[in-house]
């Protein structure tokens, strides 16, 4: 055991801090956290509600019997914490929504079957059961396709820049709560 000088001065002072103040402090900042946790999963919940809304909404259905599965495609994920941020996902799982969205190249001139709803038409051509074929017994038109590209239709393109200016207007709530904590 190494051997400890004595020190010099032998009077009674003493010196410290009041920590009173600081751990008040520390807990108006443990409580503006929790609020801002809690805010943002609200906030995400409440506005990947609206983008989703919107997505559906802004999705046509066409007359084939098929064109409400895109619509009835879209879906979102629960709101998550992952390495210090609240994420949710829109989503369309329908396996032609990504041609929808962009747009896509086609062959003109070839004949498509477009399949429609008994009574329905297409473009003033009432709907005819196909009697052989790769499509007999079905109910729809046959097209000759014209343009070499299908615009897309940007739904969830244009929503996310919407929900993008909703998200940073969220933030500025946030960031306005987390001040008023501390106080």
């Amino acid at each position: 055991m190494r051997h400890m000088p004595k020190c010099r001065y032998q009077g009674k002072s003493q010196m410290g801090f009041d920590t009173s103040e600081l751990r008040a402090f520390i807990a108006r900042l443990e409580k503006a956290k929790q609020d801002a946790r809690q805010l943002s999963e609200q906030e995400i919940n409440r506005i990947t509600d609206r983008h989703l809304a919107r997505c559906k909404k802004n999705t046509s259905v066409g007359p084939s019997p098929y064109s409400p599965t895109l619509r009835d495609g879209w879906s979102r994920s629960v709101a998550m914490r992952l390495s210090g941020r609240v994420l949710a996902r829109v989503f369309n799982s329908v396996y032609y929504a990504l041609w929808y969205e962009f747009g896509h190249k086609q062959t003109p001139g070839r004949i498509i079957f477009v399949e429609l709803k008994p009574g329905k038409s297409l473009y003033g051509i009432p709907a005819q059961k196909v009697t052989s074929g790769r499509h007999k017994g079905k109910w729809g038109i046959f097209l000759r396709l014209k343009q070499p590209r299908v615009k897309g239709q940007y739904v969830m393109t244009n929503s996310e820049e919407l929900a993008q200016k909703e998200l940073d207007a969220a933030a500025r709530r946030i960031e306005k709560k987390i001040w008023e904590g501390l106080g």
